[in-house]
């Protein structure tokens, strides 16, 4: 019996060749394996009730051409199902795709799906929300605010977001609390990863582990604003970890606080601003397609 996939296209995600997803499916896809069906976003949160309607309807797989945002609903709707999730990366940064060794490639990405391979991913949560690349409390959170503001998308688009944020942005007080340690003092930005990434391959938390049952905790101190420049550059080329003001460690879990409201992404999204937040790791809750050449 061919194995079902349901194709959830969001019509404005970042890069403009999704137009040409419904045609490429057609010519690569598997037909032997797989039936299939396509259906567009109409507003956001949209892709959630598809998912989680399509695993009622015992869909294999649901696949999702958007970006990070749109990987983070449909990865919701499907959570704790036996329905698979795969990412035709059509977004801009494309965190969790690129972990799981996705290509930007349309026609790459089909070939992965056409292989399936499943594994098991951990879901983390933060308050009452989850996400599953990661969270960001502070710089890149703002980033992304002002980022989304933006006409165009894109690497080049989102670094002129960072340097105009720059200028405005202003460390905040904290508290951490959990069974590894205990911390306080001013940060710059603090990173709560599931995955190894914000996307564009740039890799804040390169041990990640999807399936470990642990966060990867990434914590920029109060850094003065002119070397945050060279702190970038150290992240890109994965040195960051002997900068004296980036600390690190794992969890399963932990409690941040600040008596300041600061801004918060949730995989690459920012919400709302929060002073309080409550961080949790729900181990091996969403089935995902992965690159078969993935180590």
């Amino acid at each position: 019996m061919k194995k079902r996939i349901l194709f959830i296209i969001n019509p404005v995600a970042g890069v403009k060749r999704k137009d040409k997803i419904p045609a490429l499916i057609n010519a690569h896809l598997d037909h032997d394996r797989f039936d299939y069906e396509v259906v567009y976003t109409e507003n956001r949160g949209h892709a959630t009730e598809i998912a989680a309607e399509a695993a009622k309807n015992n869909f294999d797989v649901v696949a999702v051409a958007g970006g990070d945002g749109s990987v983070n609903e449909v990865a919701t709707g499907l959570m704790g199902t036996s329905t698979c999730l795969a990412i035709i990366p059509s977004g801009s940064g494309n965190g969790l795709a690129r972990h799981l060794g996705y290509s930007i490639d349309i026609k790459s990405t089909l070939a992965i799906i056409n292989a399936y391979k499943v594994r098991k991913m951990d879901v983390c949560k933060i308050n009452d929300e989850y996400f599953f690349s990661l969270i960001g409390i502070g710089f890149d959170a703002f980033v992304a605010k002002v980022f989304s503001r933006e006409e165009t998308r894109g690497f080049m688009t989102y670094a002129w977001s960072a340097i105009k944020s720059l200028g405005s942005f202003e460390s905040f007080d904290y508290t951490l609390q959990s069974k590894e340690k205990n911390m306080s003092g001013k940060a710059f930005m603090i990173n709560v990863c599931n995955s190894n990434q914000y996307g564009y391959n740039v890799k804040v938390a390169p041990d990640a582990n999807l399936s470990d049952g642990l966060m990867d905790v990434i914590i920029v101190d109060d850094i003065p604003k002119w070397k945050v420049p060279f702190a970038v550059m150290q992240v890109f080329t994965q040195t960051h970890k002997v900068n004296r003001h980036f600390k690190s460690f794992k969890t399963s879990a932990l409690q941040i606080n600040s008596p300041n409201y600061s801004y918060l992404q949730i995989d690459g999204e920012t919400v709302h601003k929060d002073k309080d937040f409550t961080i949790t790791i729900l181990p091996q809750q969403l089935n995902v397609l992965i690159n078969p050449n993935l180590k």
